[in-house]
């Protein structure tokens, strides 16, 4: 439970960053996805990218790991065929982990698995939400809304 919470909370702080940009671009279609499975994936960021837990930079081709539920976020389509550009959309919290923000491939069919995943946990997470506000009535809106002084 705590580990779900976890991705949960780091899914929603993702998807507060790019609110922003999609305020000025409504048709922006940012997709969330949480990776289907532990893998070590090629940097394709120009230039490297910086790892602040390790204190070192790492170059465009080197290799990083990243652990399954790591949130990403589609970037387009890939280079090679079949395949889906993505990129690490939550900061890292250990050793030996990928930069925030690196930018990778994945197999069409993995983008798909992971963008399930995630739709599922967000749908559960809104039952939950929704159970919430039932049980809790007219204290939910006490408890959300920001009273007037």
């Amino acid at each position: 439970m705590k580990i779900l919470t976890k991705q949960i909370l780091i899914a929603v702080a993702a998807a507060a960053i790019p609110f922003s940009a999609h305020a000025a671009d409504a048709d922006s279609g940012i997709e969330l996805a949480f990776l289907p499975s532990a893998m070590d994936v090629t940097l394709l960021n120009e230039g490297g990218k910086f790892v602040t837990v390790d204190m070192k930079k790492l170059a465009k081709g080197d290799k990083c790991r990243l652990e399954k539920d790591a949130v990403i976020m589609k970037v387009g389509p890939g280079t090679a065929p079949e395949t889906t550009r993505v990129r690490f959309a939550a900061p890292n919290l250990s050793h030996g982990g990928c930069p925030f923000m690196t930018e990778f491939e994945l197999p069409n069919a993995d983008y798909t698995a992971a963008r399930a995943a995630f739709t599922a946990k967000k749908d559960e997470a809104s039952k939950k939400v929704d159970d919430l506000k039932k049980q809790l009535g007219d204290k939910w809106n006490e408890l959300t809304t920001q009273k007037k002084e």
